[in-house]
């Protein structure tokens, strides 16, 4: 069974529409109905994607749609066969020694234990890691995680000596980036969130759209889902001497699932979402922010816009600015259970391990700078036990 049939075999068992996987993978109906009839050809990252919703194996599903691709080529040729063959024979000749070596770099870097989650236990305080995000994920287990939040480094931006990332090619950046957001994949839990930060930079003064980059290689390449695209305001920003650009004072925080059916407590943002609103500016003559004030106090909490005015956080660390309390507190009320397990495979000194600490959750945190580590645990107290 050739490529065309075997997704619309894996459809029909499902009982999904071809509207719903048109929508999924980002086509029109008439373009998913004709792959399924053999018309067209849908891009390699689609077919991974549609293997995740069918649930099978992607690299079955990628294999069936190469044969489909040969055999389009090949099949009415009167030497079908004896090409078939040859190619079977220098498939097989030329990929043995590259499969012997794959397996040896697979098995080398295999992590002798996936057990970090099982070891938390019931403790709530955070499990800090000393170590590169994308190897120590290596040792989580696999959909374990309900929630991760973290600001990964910035491109081309304090490179102290201290970041777990310094490739100056932004293509070589991102790259790294998704072998993260690879292991992100996996280690979160199918009702899972993945909440990530990151700024822009520019080249000779023009900006080069690394946020989209980034998130788009994600969708296309990884399968993940675009929730909601956060405007962080951060109000303030280091002086800068431009006279023909405005001046930047916005980062993006992406919120990415793996399904449409993951957890949100709307009822919770709203509530910590209106704490915002009100520290903001209890005293405005602002009328807008005072018909806020009105419908907060009528309604439980506003819904949450996706542009959040949160100001900086600075620290004492040269270099280094501490992420706001309220832009990982407000994805944590809203996508981690309660009694669920909090990320972040960049935590610096721990701000969303002690946020998830003060909530109840459970938290892992993972960053490359010893010092920052040994920061984030002299900085959260245990809590006294209860008797009760």
């Amino acid at each position: 069974m050739l490529f065309p049939e075997k997704i619309r075999q894996l459809r029909i068992e499902s009982g999904k529409r071809q509207k719903d996987l048109a929508k999924a993978i980002g086509v029109d109906v008439p373009a998913y109905s004709r792959y399924e009839h053999g018309d067209r050809r849908p891009k390699r990252e689609q077919v991974i994607r549609l293997a995740r919703i069918f649930k099978v194996d992607p690299d079955e599903l990628v294999a069936a749609w190469l044969a489909d691709e040969a055999y389009l080529h090949i099949a009415h040729d009167k030497m079908a066969n004896r090409a078939a063959a040859l190619l079977n024979q220098v498939i097989n000749s030329e990929g043995k020694e590259e499969r012997k070596e794959s397996e040896a770099i697979e098995a080398e870097a295999q992590p002798a234990n996936r057990d970090m989650v099982s070891r938390l236990g019931r403790s709530l305080m955070p499990h800090l890691e000393h170590g590169d995000a994308a190897t120590v994920m290596q040792r989580i287990e696999d959909e374990s995680i309900d929630c991760i939040v973290t600001t990964p480094p910035y491109w081309r931006r304090r490179n102290q000596g201290t970041e777990s990332i310094t490739a100056t090619r932004m293509e070589d950046f991102i790259e790294e980036l998704l072998q993260t957001t690879a292991q992100a994949w996996r280690v979160l839990k199918p009702k899972g969130s993945l909440w990530l930060n990151t700024a822009d930079d520019t080249i000779d003064g023009f900006i080069q759209g690394l946020p989209w980059r980034l998130a788009l290689a994600m969708i296309d390449q990884q399968g993940w889902r675009l929730v909601n695209t956060v405007v962080w305001n951060k109000t303030t920003t280091s002086p800068q001497g431009s006279h023909d650009h405005l001046r930047k004072v916005h980062e993006f925080m992406f919120h990415l699932v793996k399904s449409e059916d993951f957890y949100y407590n709307d009822e919770e943002l709203r509530h910590t979402f209106a704490m915002i609103v009100r520290n903001s500016d209890k005293h405005s003559k602002n009328s807008r922010i005072k018909q806020q004030y009105k419908q907060i106090d009528n309604v439980q909490g506003i819904v949450p816009s996706d542009v959040w005015t949160i100001g900086v956080q600075r620290s004492g660390i040269a270099h280094y600015c501490v992420a706001p309390d309220m832009l990982y507190r407000l994805p944590i009320v809203a996508t981690c259970p309660p009694k669920g397990i909090v990320l972040d495979p960049y935590c610096g000194t721990g701000t969303a391990c002690k946020i998830a600490y003060s909530l109840d959750r459970r938290s892992i945190g993972i960053d490359i700078n010893k010092d920052y580590i040994n920061q984030a645990r002299s900085s959260t107290e245990q809590k006294p036990l209860s008797l009760f």
